[in-house]
């Protein structure tokens, strides 16, 4: 838009009252106009000449010379250049115009770069009529009372408050109107590409049209494809170990406390509302308690309230809304929050059982989301490819995505669910481009060699010189020294004191440190993994962080005495 020239706008001559006070002022001093200019200069020129010469003059005349010099000061305060302003309206009778009569009584232009010119002071507008009548107020040689100086103040507040209102109404109108569906983009440009091209439009801060649109565009912008997803790594001790959500979940939000289920459950408490008070109320407790030997017995209690609750009680969204289960004032958060004093297992599976709920997966059945087929080995079944589509998943990353540290599956597939590793009976998974993803430790005849935080393991045979994918993932991972996520399986040998004591546990990253060839014709290597430091400890043992929990274990059977 072309940026119009300069103007100069005249305002309107002084009045006649002013004027004739300015007149009696010089009147009062004794000293014409052009005579007051001459002194003053005289004393700008050289002031101790200009002081003995009043001195001699107030001799003269008889006069006091400090007298003298106050009457000279007063009448070149009234002889300062000053803006003129326009002649006060005659239907107000106030003795001084205020703010808003000489809005009334000037009109000022809204373009840029305005020049308003008056009696020997020109002002360089901010294109504001405000700025102006500040200029104005400052130079103005009678002084507004202060009573009226408030009521000016209290008016250009009001001013500026609706305006503020009057753009903060406009950003939320075109923000609205940029993130509606309806609205087509090549519409929305071509109507801001108008807009911007007429001269008489307004310029629009960048806070709010342009900076809106680019908003949009940058959040509607695809991003690139990316085959792995690298995900920050546990080994590194970082604050948001265990993150707690911003903002609820829709399904949480959306539920209101008038809703009939909210009120039937304020009518008659259910076991889960009392099972989730007990909770809330151990974890007060806990934080309350100062005695070490107390502290402890509590943890242990707040553990079994926690796994409980993620295997034997049984919850719906109105439940875990009505107990305020989520919120981070009242609910689980207060256990593995930045500042909480919590011991890091309890911690883990609060936030586990946290990120659950917030996911909408409140199914208690350990087999949720696979298909079962009756067998020994559960080597028939699959995944509901409903629920996968409910809730995808995916293995095919660096680091530990969504797990927590002694998180447990009944079976290999399980963890294929979860996201944790990504077939459902090989022990490797990954690619040669990007190296291994999981592994899975289980014996199966290789001689590996678990010793918790070093373990040696082996890739799978080949043949003909040539080795396999599943080997050629953990050579990649080797040479550019990836996080590895490494899961434990209760068919290791009984002897091994990190084996879970049923189904299969995640127990953290390890890397690639040095690898070994031991048959070159199969290409069978074994690979030297070392446990990332900075996490906790694995959870095996029996210990009060152990997992599988004793429900879990008690889960397990049961279902295996009645479907395996």
């Amino acid at each position: 838009m072309a940026i119009p020239e300069k103007r100069q706008v005249e305002l309107s001559k002084s009045s006649t009252w002013l004027l004739k006070s300015t007149q009696e002022g010089h009147a009062r001093t004794g000293l014409a106009p052009d005579a007051l200019t001459k002194k003053l200069q005289e004393i700008k020129d050289d002031p101790e000449q200009a002081r003995k010469k009043a001195e001699e003059h107030a001799a003269r005349m008889g006069i006091d010379p400090i007298e003298a010099a106050r009457k000279l000061m007063a009448a070149a305060r009234l002889a300062r250049p000053t803006t003129t302003i326009a002649e006060r309206p005659k239907e107000r009778p106030t003795e001084h115009p205020n703010v808003s009569d000489r809005e009334e009584s000037r009109t000022v232009s809204l373009e840029p770069e305005v020049v308003v010119k008056s009696r020997e002071l020109v002002f360089q507008s901010a294109s504001t009529e405000t700025n102006l009548l500040e200029q104005v107020e400052t130079s103005a040689p009678n002084p507004v009372p202060a009573k009226r100086r408030g009521d000016q103040t209290e008016k250009k507040d009001e001013r500026k408050a609706k305006k503020e209102k009057v753009k903060t109404q406009q950003t939320k109108a075109l923000t609205k109107k940029s993130a509606s569906k309806s609205a087509s983009p090549a519409s929305l440009t071509k109507k801001s590409a108008s807009k911007s091209a007429s001269p008489a439009s307004h310029t629009i801060a960048e806070s709010s049209a342009a900076g809106t649109t680019r908003a949009t565009t940058s959040t509607s912008r695809k991003p690139e494809p990316m085959e792995v997803d690298q995900s920050p790594s546990l080994f590194v001790n970082t604050s948001d170990r265990y993150p707690v959500r911003n903002v609820l979940p829709k399904w949480y939000t959306d539920i209101k406390d008038s809703s009939f289920h909210m009120l039937q459950l304020g009518k008659k408490r259910t076991p889960a509302q009392t099972a989730l008070e007990s909770l809330k109320n151990c974890i007060g407790r806990c934080e309350a308690e100062t005695k070490r030997m107390k502290l402890n017995q509590l943890h242990e209690e707040l553990r079994d309230h926690v796994h409980k609750a993620e295997i034997t009680i049984e919850v719906t969204r109105f439940v875990l809304k009505k107990a305020r289960i989520l919120t981070p004032e009242n609910g689980l958060p207060r256990i593995f929050r930045e500042d909480a004093n919590f011991p890091s297992d309890l911690k883990a599976d609060a936030l586990l059982l946290y990120t659950r709920w917030c996911n909408e997966k409140f199914s208690q059945d350990i087999l949720r989301g696979i298909v079962t087929v009756k067998g020994k080995d559960r080597n028939g079944d699959r995944l509901d490819p409903t629920y996968r589509a409910k809730y995808p998943t995916n293995a095919k990353h660096i680091g530990e995505g969504d797990l927590v540290l002694g998180q447990w599956w009944p079976t290999q597939m399980c963890t294929v669910r979860d996201g944790a590793h990504g077939a459902p009976q090989g022990g490797i998974f990954g690619d040669k481009e990007h190296g291994t993803y999981s592994i899975v430790l289980s014996g199966g005849g290789y001689h590996d060699k678990d010793e918790g935080d070093l373990i040696e393991y082996s890739g799978t045979d080949g043949k003909d010189f040539t080795p396999t994918d599943a080997t050629l993932a953990m050579l990649k991972s080797a040479e550019v020294g990836n996080e590895i996520r490494v899961i434990r399986s209760s068919m290791l040998n009984k002897s091994n004191e990190h084996r879970p004591e049923v189904g299969l546990r995640y127990d953290g990253l390890y890397q690639v440190k040095s690898f070994v060839l031991v048959d070159k014709q199969k290409q069978i290597h074994r690979f030297k993994l070392e446990r990332c430091p900075g996490q906790g400890p694995i959870r095996s043992g029996n210990n009060a962080s152990r997992r599988p929990t004793q429900f879990e274990v008690a889960e397990f059977r049961r279902l295996k005495e009645k479907d395996w």
